[in-house]
């Protein structure tokens, strides 16, 4: 007989994951809306909390990863100083903005939220769930930073 591997069995996610994933994403939603299309006084208090919303979620995400590994019986090295280098680097764009445009910090926070996104779908040994969560984070992030993208670049 073969000794084929068997695909590991998909984990269902819990609704209150999804819950708290999606209460996570509402302030990226509810920012870039107001940036876009909200009234002038507003918009750059939407843009500024945005970023540090950015810069939140990619340190939690980092943090994710960092327990993730921890758990692990020889916890790899790489894995957690990368999942340290996110969590630094979304505070790095945020404090570039002033000494960079807004398009450029933006775009930052873009790249860091993929980075970290591929990064995440190459790690062995995580929950088959986690993929799934990762991805809606991200592109409720992206999405929301792509919307203010296009307002800060026609600005």
């Amino acid at each position: 007989m073969d000794d084929v591997a068997t695909p590991a069995r998909r984990e269902s996610i819990p609704l209150t994951l999804w819950v708290i994933a999606l209460v996570a994403l509402s302030p990226f939603l509810v920012t870039a809306l107001l940036y876009s299309y909200g009234p002038e006084g507003r918009m750059a208090a939407a843009l500024s909390a945005l970023l540090q919303w950015s810069a939140v979620v990619l340190s939690f995400l980092g943090g994710v990863r960092w327990g993730l590994e921890t758990r692990e019986t020889s916890p790899r090295a790489m894995r957690q100083v990368f999942s340290a280098i996110c969590a630094v680097a979304g505070w790095v764009i945020l404090l570039s903005r002033g000494h960079a445009p807004d398009t450029w910090v933006i775009v930052g926070f873009m790249v860091a939220f993929l980075i970290q996104w591929l990064f995440d779908h190459q790690t062995p040994d995580t929950p088959s769930r986690y993929p799934m969560l990762s991805t809606a984070m991200t592109s409720g992030a992206c999405v929301s930073l792509a919307l203010c993208l296009e307002k800060a670049m026609h600005a």
